[in-house]
């Protein structure tokens, strides 16, 4: 070994080039200083060094404008990679002519620059980053949302500024963008060796965090542009984004265990699921024996997991099979079928928060959240797409981190969706939306989704010409579809008045309904984003007034969920809105709960849960609610009214973390790796480390294989294409 490195020393000191990047300094006076200059190599120095020193810069500037900080392992996997990145790229350059060097070498420090640029933009707007696979929505999106654009790059301008500033430089020296010798075919070498070892030492430090959820997950078994821009930089995300477009999702044959079963809190106390009205009659004698539990068979149906891992040759379908013929069930209930036969109107609310009900500013909304079913501890996940996996989340109880996941299922059996699962019982379905036909590819989605699908530019007329348009107006002219049908029906609307941008200036809706907000006490672009929402309840308002004049009020069951928390405004006014300190307000989990609406004026009182559940859950409970045939094993949730406790995975923005988890016994941070147990429960710190490695494995089997549903079409496999 002593050897090989004083060989590749004494190969060092004959090479001509690397000795002309430092020459000895020249006596003062005997040349001129501009060939003293060259002679000290500055100009060589400028060619080789500044691309991986602007990259670099350009990376810490973007993580201290999206996140705030820096950690310092972050730091040093941003350096290496920066340094493998623009020594590789000068070491191609190096094999060009001096002209096409100095084109090649402009045309990729601007795309560098724009990408950069126009990821810190998205990310300001959309709290995420954009990906390879959704750069054919930008057109639509630059279409679409151009105001917003717009007031977003105008906010921006110091950001977009100190991340310009290596590319004004470089226009400014590009004359002297040049190497002042002409390299050898070794020194070229030499270049490229030290990229793949900057390469090498970055993997190598990532591959030292190898935790549950730590850089090593991110970089070989999982891509997530959120964690893999935070944790290793815009470079590296791209392309990693780049490997996964051209080859696919990663997919490995380990499956996390999680270590042995074990719960240490089971035995502590009993987490309260579900809590009813206290009943007022009076106490029964003491002698009294309380009536025997009801025996209620499993939600499932007759498929043979084990028969179909058994005929498998497809090793990831097969594995599917194991792991879904693995899970428990969850079991009927006492709410099984209570709306059987019923109506169904389901909403995703654009940017809805519970922060918006108010009882006297909007009395339905209200309502509809206390006289129903009502979640106490509800929560909306953030998947990675904004509006496109937040409605794919809540319409097929599956999560996805693509926004063209809507899109991806359209060749899918979809076959859960509660589109398709009444349309086979004989219902007509409909899905309204007060925006274009063909954005996120929802024309081709919602059909397969079982719904006859009715928008802009396809159907929905009657609409004010603006942005946003009216959720009102959606209802007004939408009614008529279904209202007198003589068969059962169900109408999914997905609205928009609520989208940004939150100002009066910006948004249509706010400014048409800016004196209902007036007399809030809170900054303008609160009252905006109230006013927009107030869409909401003139809708509900309409909806439910002409339904009891047609009699089917209460034959009719209402569901409202949101897409994503309102995720347009500042982080100040979030904290305005929400309550919660600013500080840190992406890592806490009180900004992504929210309220699941879930009501029909059939009920005679409240039924209160406190169970810790999420947007995953929706379709399990309403199949069950509605007393549909489905396999409770199939869902990425559960039904939240059953005896089996809900898993609510956290996907967080900003500078918070992916794969958080709470259930009934705690909350798992997974940036800080920490588990806090709630009040009553206890546990030593080793049973606790235990529990959570079991944990993580659920999380991490659960995000494989729900994935893997929507990738490999694998409903197709249990029930036809």
């Amino acid at each position: 070994m002593k050897g090989f490195f004083a060989r590749i020393g004494a190969a060092l000191q004959k090479e001509p080039n690397l000795r002309a990047l430092f020459p000895p300094k020249a006596p003062t006076g005997e040349l001129s200083r501009a060939e003293r200059a060259r002679l000290r190599g500055r100009r060589n120095v400028f060619f080789f060094l500044f691309l991986p020193i602007a990259v670099f810069y350009m990376e810490v500037v973007f993580h201290f404008a999206v996140y705030g900080e820096l950690p310092l392992r972050t730091l040093l996997i941003l350096l290496l990679f920066s340094g493998a990145f623009g020594f590789l790229t000068s070491g191609i350059a190096l094999l060009m002519p001096l002209r096409a060097n100095r084109v090649f070498t402009t045309v990729v420090f601007v795309i560098t620059t724009l990408i950069f640029e126009s990821q810190y933009v998205y990310f300001r707007f959309f709290k995420s980053f954009y990906r390879f696979a959704t750069m054919g929505m930008a057109g639509g999106a630059l279409r679409d949302f151009w105001r917003e654009t717009l007031s977003t790059i105008s906010t921006s301008w110091f950001g977009i500024l100190l991340l310009a500033l290596p590319l004004i430089f470089f226009c400014i020296r590009r004359k002297n963008y040049a190497p002042a010798f002409a390299p050898t075919f070794a020194f070229r070498i030499y270049l490229l060796i030290l990229a793949l070892l900057c390469h090498l030492l970055a993997v190598g430090v990532i591959s030292l965090d190898n935790g549950d959820f730590g850089d090593r997950y991110y970089y070989k078994t999982e891509f997530s542009a959120a964690e893999a821009t935070k944790r290793f930089g815009v470079i590296t995300d791209m392309r990693l984004d780049m490997h996964v477009t051209i080859f696919g999702e990663r997919t490995t044959d380990d499956d996390p265990s999680g270590g042995e079963s074990v719960n240490p809190f089971e035995s502590t106390a009993d987490p309260e699921v579900t809590t009813e009205p206290a009943d007022t009659s009076e106490t029964t004698e003491a002698t009294t024996e309380p009536p025997a539990p009801i025996e209620y068979g499993d939600n499932v149906m007759d498929i043979d997991f084990a028969a179909l891992a058994e005929s498998e040759s497809n090793k990831e379908i097969k594995a599917a099979h194991e792991y879904f013929g693995s899970l428990t069930p969850t079991k009927k209930n006492k709410y099984t079928g209570m709306f059987k036969g019923k109506n169904l109107i389901f909403m995703t609310l654009e940017g809805f928060s519970y922060k918006t009900i108010d009882k006297d500013r909007t009395p339905t909304l209200y309502k509809m959240a206390t006289e129903g079913f009502v979640f106490n501890n509800y929560y909306n996940s953030l998947w990675g797409g904004s509006t496109a996996t937040g409605e794919y989340t809540t319409m097929t109880g599956l999560f996805h981190n693509s926004a063209k996941c809507l899109e991806m299922s359209a060749k899918d059996n979809m076959y859960f969706t509660m589109g398709n699962q009444l349309s086979r019982l004989g219902y007509k379905t409909y899905a309204f939306h007060n925006h274009y036909y063909t954005y996120y590819g929802r024309d081709k989605s919602h059909p397969n989704f079982g719904y006859e699908f009715i928008a802009i530019n396809h159907g929905l007329e009657g609409l004010t010409d603006c942005w946003p348009r009216s959720d009102y107006e959606m209802a007004v002219a939408t009614l008529p579809y279904y209202i007198n049908l003589k068969q059962p029906w169900h109408a999914y609307y997905m609205t928009v008045s609520g989208h940004a941008n939150y100002s009066f200036m910006g948004n249509n809706m706010s400014k048409r309904h800016k004196d209902v907000v007036e007399n809030l006490t809170c900054s303008d672009n609160v009252k905006a984003y109230h006013a927009c929402q107030y869409e909401v309840e003139l809708m509900l308002e309409e909806l439910v007034r002409q339904l009891d004049e047609a009699g089917e009020l209460e034959n009719t069951v209402f569901v409202m969920n949101a897409d994503h928390y309102p995720y347009a405004l500042s982080d100040s006014e979030l904290a305005e809105l929400y309550g919660i300190p600013e500080a840190g307000i992406h890592k806490n989990f009180d900004l992504l709960r929210n309220g699941l609406i879930l009501w029909s004026a059939s009920m005679t009182e409240p039924v209160v849960v406190d169970k810790p559940c999420s947007a995953i859950d929706i379709i399990p409970t309403l199949s069950n609610l509605f007393g549909l045939e489905y396999d409770s094993r199939l869902f990425a949730g559960v039904d939240i009214l059953s005896d089996t406790m809900p898993l609510v995975i956290l996907n967080q923005d900003g500078d918070g973390s992916a794969w958080n988890w709470i259930n009934a016994y705690g909350e798992y941070h997974s940036a800080t790796k920490t588990f806090t147990p709630y009040a009553g429960f206890e546990a030593s710190d080793e049973e606790i480390a235990a529990y959570v490695k079991q944990m993580n494995g659920v999380v991490q089997r659960k995000n494989k294989y729900v994935r893997l549903i929507l990738e490999k079409n694998y409903y197709a496999y249990l029930f036809g294409k």
